[in-house]
């Protein structure tokens, strides 16, 4: 990888932030680098810079789009689709111009044959009303006629568009307004690492994180790292014919994705499950390790009926094909690797311990959200509480294990396990 540009290039990149000795070694015809830290949150600081792209920082607030909040989470679904089915962001870019001109991403249910975000008639095989109106659906059916047209990743938006829509000769241009648009949405929502791009086998993720923390030791600007990468990739035979464009998006889906994971696991050494500066200092006792193994967990799916005691699992219904956990499958998790069982579900869980004021929360208590705050028999989630007004928690379908906030007006109490 990096290993040609020379050690001494890298330190006069920005000097050596908290290497110690540095070794250069092959990593499959590249570079692998191995180093000893000695100030660990300003490595931490510097791999996180890695995990967030160059564009992070430049990208338009949702607020700014003038989009609803259900507009947003239909945009992110259909985004979802295409890295479940590991097609380039351009995918998506189509698939956004062309539902903000059908639908104004709306999930439309009535109409006169056309329904849903991509107004596709049950009538022209699309799927059932019922099919065509779950976004779901409808963006896998959408994607599916979208690669049977040959060159579709070279072709304008809105030609490519217009072939799989099938719109009136007079609209047959209109997609093409919504790119800008889409572009931008997909530059927002895109979570780097889809299944296809970001790939890589245990061996070269291994070499990868080394080389990530060494280069990030050594204060290596992003960019060169993502360069090295791409002529490492570029240089690999792996039997796939990609672009160079396209080989640049996977080393730097890589990056941001490596990177990423390497970030989580040293704020959690520090104890710091924030995304601030101020590490977050949680006291010693159970409530601590069960807040620690949660924060573990960020990152993994969510999955219906899924994990326990044991970890990330297959869940159960519309989870059967996703390993991870549910909202009481972290918790009991976490509460497990603490020594102590609260049940699997939320009901066990509401009763597993003492019930404490929100104004008296502690790291580690279980916090539960109702239908009617007020009525025990209508909570329908739960969260680890972590301090500083936050829990982790694993919220819905199509979600993973994050931090949020605890301002909800759902709150319907909370629980200290003995």
């Amino acid at each position: 990888m990096i290993a040609e540009l020379g050690a001494g290039k890298f330190i006069a990149a920005g000097g050596c932030l908290v290497c110690g000795v540095v070794v250069i070694a092959g990593i499959g015809g590249g570079a692998k680098y191995a180093f000893t830290a000695r100030d660990t949150a300003k490595l931490r600081a510097a791999i996180c810079a890695y995990a967030a792209p160059p564009d992070a920082v430049q990208r338009v607030p949702v607020a700014r789009f003038g989009l609803s909040s259900q507009q947003i989470a239909n945009a992110q679904e259909i985004i979802n689709v295409a890295t479940k089915l590991g097609l380039p962001r351009r995918a998506a870019e189509i698939a956004l111009g062309t539902t903000i001109q059908e639908s104004g991403l709306t999930n439309l249910r009535t109409g006169t044959g056309s329904y849903g975000l991509f107004q596709q008639q049950p009538s022209q095989g699309w799927g059932t009303k019922q099919q065509v109106t779950d976004p779901s659906h409808a963006a896998r059916s959408f994607y599916t006629r979208l690669v049977e047209i040959p060159d579709w990743e070279h072709m304008p938006l809105t030609q490519t568009a217009a072939l799989v829509q099938h719109p009136r000769e007079d609209l047959r241009d209109a997609y093409a307004k919504h790119e800008p648009r889409a572009k931008a949405l997909v530059a927002l929502l895109w979570k780097s690492g889809s299944p296809r791009r970001a790939a890589v086998d245990t061996a070269t993720s291994d070499d990868i994180r080394v080389s990530i923390q060494a280069a990030a030791g050594l204060s290596v600007p992003r960019d060169e790292l993502v360069a090295s990468i791409t002529r490492d990739l570029a240089s690999q035979d792996s039997g796939e014919q990609l672009d160079p464009d396209e080989i640049k998006k996977r080393a730097d889906d890589i990056v941001t994705t490596v990177a990423g994971q390497l970030c989580r696991e040293l704020k959690s050494q520090l104890g710091d499950p924030t995304d601030g500066d101020a590490p977050l200092m949680l006291p010693s006792g159970r409530g601590a390790i069960a807040v620690r193994a949660a924060l573990h967990m960020i990152g993994v799916p969510y999955s219906w009926g899924g994990g326990g005691p044991g970890g990330p699992s297959f869940g159960t219904g519309r989870g059967a094909g996703t390993k991870g956990f549910d909202c009481s499958g972290l918790t009991e998790y976490a509460w497990s690797k603490a020594g102590v069982g609260i049940g699997s579900s939320t009901g066990p869980q509401w009763h597993s311990g003492k019930h404490v004021d929100r104004s008296q929360l502690q790291p580690g208590d279980l916090v539960f959200f109702a239908y009617n705050p007020h009525n025990p028999s209508t909570i329908h989630h739960v969260g680890l509480y972590i301090g500083e007004g936050k829990m982790v928690h694993a919220p819905r379908t199509g979600s993973r294990v994050q931090i949020a906030p605890m301002s909800r007006s759902d709150h319907a109490g909370a629980v200290r396990p003995p």
